[in-house]
């Protein structure tokens, strides 16, 4: 796993949780993580990002009041077209993050795996079923990046003290 994407959420002046887990376990994979944002802020959430992990933060900008789910996908399909695909995209568990997900996967034409408490760098997924009784593991066997859904507290959110991305 060489370069993987998280979706980070803004909330309040800064990142949720659910963002900040991704991006810790992002950096435990290898490769370079970045980070995609939304809302203008990514100057104030350079640090946060940073701290966590990554070492790129793109900031879709203001939404003028739009919800996320559009703009942000058709940014993150700019992205790909003119920066090449990662292997990964991580993205929270949340209705943005859902609508994200969805929306990017049709503009890519690649699926997408959802309900995942569990990542390696292999690509494998982890979900439960039945009631968490037990997990299903899976992953992507078609070309393009993997968008991965995954569930808030899946991960331990850890500062590594990184520099403002």
């Amino acid at each position: 796993m060489s370069n993987i994407w998280v979706v980070v959420e803004p909330a309040n002046g800064a990142l949720t949780t659910t963002s900040l887990e991704l991006l810790t376990h992002a950096r435990t994979l290898g490769g370079t993580v970045s980070a995609i944002t939304w809302g203008g802020q990514g100057a104030a959430l350079a640090a946060q990002a940073g701290e966590y992990g990554a070492t790129t933060l793109h900031d879709v900008g203001d939404l003028g009041g739009a919800l996320p789910g559009a703009p942000v996908a058709g940014a993150i399909a700019g992205l790909i077209a003119s920066a090449g695909a990662p292997d990964v995209i991580l993205i929270p568990t949340s209705y943005d993050g859902r609508d994200i997900a969805g929306r990017l996967s049709a503009k890519l034409n690649t699926g997408v795996l959802t309900n995942v408490t569990g990542y390696s760098a292999d690509g494998t997924t982890e979900h439960p079923v039945f009631g968490g009784t037990q997990i299903v593991k899976a992953h992507f066997t078609a070309g393009g990046p993997g968008i991965v859904v995954v569930r808030a507290k899946s991960f331990a959110a850890e500062s590594a003290g990184g520099a403002p991305a």
